[in-house]
């Protein structure tokens, strides 16, 4: 299970439960989260159909059973397709996040010149000083 705060895995068997319990919660865990953000009065069946969505559309009886914790039974490589699934779909979001702070640094810098220009035109102030100088001394 990947912890959202620090972005590294977790193994969620070692806390001391069977495994298929550590399984189930896990699954569980991911279903849950992939349904985020979940708005007052919101019923199960949209959660579960934005988890399905966010998860990449898997088969859906397998994130009904994630979700009612009943995934202990799993095969290894459904339970890592599941979290590759998760880790994909939070890629997705890191990605998004990233490129709304671009729109939004971009629309706040729509009016102002860019760089280049600025510094153009600085370098077209220091040319006409040089030039006024080498007038002045000239004299």
């Amino acid at each position: 299970m990947r912890d959202r705060l620090s972005g590294k895995l977790r193994l969620v068997w070692s806390q001391g439960k069977d495994m298929s319990e550590a399984i189930a919660f896990e699954v569980k865990t991911i279903c849950r989260r992939a349904a985020e953000p979940i708005q007052p009065g919101e019923g199960v069946k949209t959660q579960l159909r934005r988890a399905w969505e966010n998860l990449g559309r898997p088969p859906f009886w397998r994130v009904r059973a994630g979700w009612y914790d009943s995934a202990g039974s799993w095969s290894a490589s459904a339970v890592k397709d599941f979290q590759a699934r998760y880790l994909a779909m939070l890629e997705r979001e890191r990605r998004r996040a990233v490129q709304a702070k671009a729109i939004e640094a971009a629309k706040g810098h729509a009016g102002e010149p860019d760089f280049v220009q600025l510094a153009r035109a600085d370098y077209q102030d220091l040319v006409q000083r040089i030039a006024a100088l080498e007038a002045a001394l000239r004299l």
